[in-house]
């Protein structure tokens, strides 16, 4: 991507995850984020050549597959002898369609991977890779692929997670906003995953087929344990807690509230409106929380429904009302073009709701039907998704969306994103209210900042080439 968006991106943690379980193992990780290094021509085969590893893995999302593909195709012609292994969420829900369509991959990894991938490393250090099967690995052997996608390793007991290796990112290259509304030079912020797994059953996502369904919480004294870490270290102050659900266990939250409130940190976190209650948002706010972000998706009772979401409108009111009067920013997250039934009169409800809750951030997307997903299967019975390249899924904030339903086209749903976008965030109301809450130079700062780029983005959006016609 470059460095110019790393504002906006988040230490992976799962890769420091990955590469701390590797390196108890007995291996030596390095961690090249390309999000953030600046990368011209060359530059990764040189830094390979430098490097010189016996195994290079990468990650990747649908979109972003292709992409990694050549980038593998750079690491077998620099160092033809390497394994090149794919894992994430693509490899995840696809991976023997993955190392069919990319030979440069010798495997991928499926799911969380700190068991499976020292696995494998530990295989093709002994030399016997691809003799007997792994569970969670798709090896290569030859023209044949071995492994049973659905065998699984066990879901792994988070207890026995090692502290991410953080050390092995450049942090400062992770430069401005921890997330959204708060304001980077305020903050020295790193992510924090206090569980795994999602219990929810939306139509649109994969997160079931990566880290499971039931969701497995790490101990307390774990995550006080990283955190110290991460501050005394680093001097990190600012913890952007990345679950899923971070408040699915009430009883927990408030454990997790009564430990930090002495020390001296502040954090933010997802989740959602049906596992929130007044109490639980005041306790949050006094232990240092300074943001929620709440997965609303849309106003319209059906179309809740339809995306098998598990929330009513209700319980958005009340989540963005206790929030804000615990004192804490509220984000939401939308989306439109939910459903192939989904019309025009559906968005509009949702325009009422963002009026209504008056969340002090949103994010409008068009949603993706990602392979595997219920959406998916719905949008191909019902004729308005056509064979694609996974590069086509990205178009959900930038260029052409794959997204259409029986009312409304690629066209309409950009237009009302990008209507939605500027009613929210260019209100004269919504503008004084930000400049209202300016503390400092640094909030400035931030403020405009944001707002010129967001002006970029409109007008960027609004200069996109109409989609192609594409699955008709």
């Amino acid at each position: 991507m470059g460095r110019e968006h790393a504002h906006a991106l988040q230490h992976p943690i799962n890769l420091c995850w990955l590469a701390a379980a590797v390196r108890d193992g007995g291996f030596e990780p390095a961690i090249l984020d390309y999000e953030v290094i600046p990368c011209a021509d060359g530059d990764f085969a040189a830094r390979l050549r430098e490097m010189n590893p016996g195994i290079v893995g990468f990650t990747a999302m649908t979109p972003s597959a292709d992409a990694v593909a050549r980038m593998a195709e750079t690491a077998k012609r620099v160092l033809p002898e390497a394994l090149a292994v794919i894992g994430g969420p693509h490899a995840s829900i696809l991976p023997a369609e993955t190392l069919k369509k990319y030979p440069q991959f010798d495997a991928a990894v499926i799911g969380e991977g700190e068991t499976a991938f020292l696995e494998l490393c530990r295989a093709a250090r002994e030399g016997v890779m691809g003799v007997a099967s792994i569970p969670s690995v798709i090896i290569r052997r030859g023209g044949a692929l071995i492994g049973d996608p659905a065998r699984r390793a066990e879901p792994l007991d988070l207890a026995t997670l090692p502290l991410p290796a953080r050390e092995l990112l450049e942090l400062d290259l992770y430069i401005g906003a921890p997330t959204p509304g708060i304001p980077g030079k305020n903050y020295r912020a790193t992510q924090l995953f206090t569980a795994r797994g999602c219990p929810g059953k939306c139509i649109f996502c994969c997160s079931e087929q990566v880290f499971g369904r039931r969701v497995r919480h790490r101990p307390l004294d774990h995550i006080l344990n990283e955190i110290e870490h991460c501050r005394s270290r680093f001097g990190f102050n600012h913890f952007t807690i990345d679950n899923d659900t971070f408040t699915d266990d009430r009883a927990r939250v408030l454990e997790f509230c009564a430990a930090v409130s002495g020390m001296g940190i502040t954090w933010d976190c997802d989740t959602r409106v049906d596992r929130v209650d007044e109490e639980l948002l005041s306790a949050m706010a006094g232990a240092g929380c300074v943001k929620v972000a709440f997965g609303v998706e849309s106003g319209s009772p059906r179309v809740l429904k339809w995306i098998k979401k598990g929330i009513t409108v209700d319980q958005v009111r009340d989540a963005f009302r206790w929030t804000r009067r615990a004192g804490m920013l509220s984000c939401a997250f939308f989306m439109i073009g939910n459903h192939p039934d989904e019309t025009e009169s559906d968005v509009k409800a949702t325009s009422r709701l963002i009026r209504e809750i008056s969340p002090d951030l949103i994010t409008v997307a068009i949603s993706t039907p990602y392979p595997t997903t219920e959406l998916n299967r719905l949008m191909r019975e019902a004729g308005l998704l056509g064979d694609l390249p996974w590069s086509a899924y990205g178009g959900s904030f930038h260029g052409d969306p794959v997204t259409r339903t029986r009312t409304l086209s690629p066209e309409r749903l950009k237009a009302l994103q990008s209507r939605m976008l500027r009613s929210f965030f260019l209100r004269p109301a919504y503008i004084l209210k930000r400049m209202s809450g300016i503390r400092n130079l640094n909030d400035a700062l931030y403020w405009f900042g944001a707002g010129v780029q967001f002006l970029i983005y409109l007008i960027t959006r609004e200069r996109d080439k109409a989609p192609k016609q594409r699955g008709r």
